[in-house]
């Protein structure tokens, strides 16, 4: 998908990396939410399976249509618009989100539009009027956070730790402090 802006003159259509940075904020946070339901409340793999999809649609398809962004869109200051550039209705999100899931083939895409755009008639455009929020940060404190939580839960149920095991925490727990005290810091410089 090669963002020019030649075909949709009239939209200020997000770029790549604004579109890259969204789909990894956003898959990151409906995974997550998808996961922890899907595997802690079933266990049978297929419906465990269905459910993570479910979560995930239900994810895009609320904060597009509420708020016309996911908490990606509100780092990189973008949104959903259908060809007027107005929101998007119900049919246009529901098809959007359900073939988001196909869209995998996107990048291939040479029409400026990913998939999922393409089949719903959608478009994510810049609009730098939009208040922007920062979730990188917090996110990446969150990962890290729950991969210790994780890990410390998995080693002490072990009866015995390895060395790689000692030594692969030991760096989770220094990562974490790292991206603690990088997050502190960008706090203050906003304030």
């Amino acid at each position: 998908m090669k963002i020019t802006n030649e075909k949709y003159k009239n939209l200020n259509l997000a770029n790549e990396e604004e579109r890259g940075e969204n789909l990894i904020i956003d898959f990151i946070i409906s995974s997550f939410f998808g996961v922890v339901i899907a595997f802690l409340t079933f266990k049978n793999f297929t419906i465990a399976f269905l459910t993570y999809i479910l979560i995930r649609f239900i994810y895009y398809f609320t904060f597009e249509y509420l708020y016309g962004r996911t908490p990606g869109k509100y780092q990189t200051q973008t949104e959903v618009v259908n060809g007027t550039g107005e929101k998007p209705n119900i049919g246009q999100l529901i098809k959007r989100n359900i073939s988001r899931f196909i869209s995998i083939l996107s990048g291939i895409s040479d029409d400026e539009l990913a998939v999922h755009d393409n089949l719903s008639n959608t478009f994510v455009i810049k609009n730098t009027l939009l208040k922007k929020i920062e979730i990188k940060q917090p996110l990446i404190f969150i990962f890290y956070l729950s991969l210790i939580a994780y890990y410390i839960h998995f080693f002490s149920t072990q009866s015995e730790l390895e060395l790689y095991d000692i030594i692969f925490l030991t760096a989770m727990v220094i990562l974490f402090i790292y991206v603690l005290i990088i997050g502190i810091k960008k706090i203050k410089n906003y304030s």
